[in-house]
């Protein structure tokens, strides 16, 4: 959804690209499995993502710049992961066993919000 934002001068920095703003249907993202559990830091969840649309021959749509306009909040730059090219490698092939499907998570606390739920967990990274 965020196709042109200020920091890139409004232009998608690359055609592959699912980071930023994004939205997917319950159904797609069960179908690619969710987001891979082995990215830990800054950097390469949203390309792994793309591959597993890719693979699973899903489209990735997007609104016209004209309407998919973002100013990008000033924040600290995390660190990248130095591990991420490594972990996005096979991703797609590992689709199948690395997200939702071996995600394990203990829930903490849940608060209902007007505008949205606050879930707190504990993970543990294996």
């Amino acid at each position: 959804m965020s196709v042109a934002i200020d920091v890139f001068k409004y232009r998608l920095p690359y055609e592959g690209l699912f980071g930023g703003v994004s939205a997917m249907t319950t159904e797609h993202f069960i179908k690619v499995n969710g987001f891979s559990n082995l990215f830990w830091g800054w950097g390469g969840e949203d390309d792994d993502m793309s591959s597993r649309i890719k693979y699973h021959k899903l489209i990735i749509s997007r609104y016209p710049p004209s309407t998919a306009r973002y100013t990008m909040l000033s924040h600290k730059k995390a660190r990248p992961n130095p591990n991420r090219y490594r972990v996005m490698r096979n991703g797609a092939k590992r689709s199948k066993v690395d997200g939702l499907s071996n995600l394990k998570y203990k829930r903490l606390d849940l608060q209902m919000n007007p505008l949205y739920i606050h879930i707190l967990v504990d993970i543990k990274p294996s």
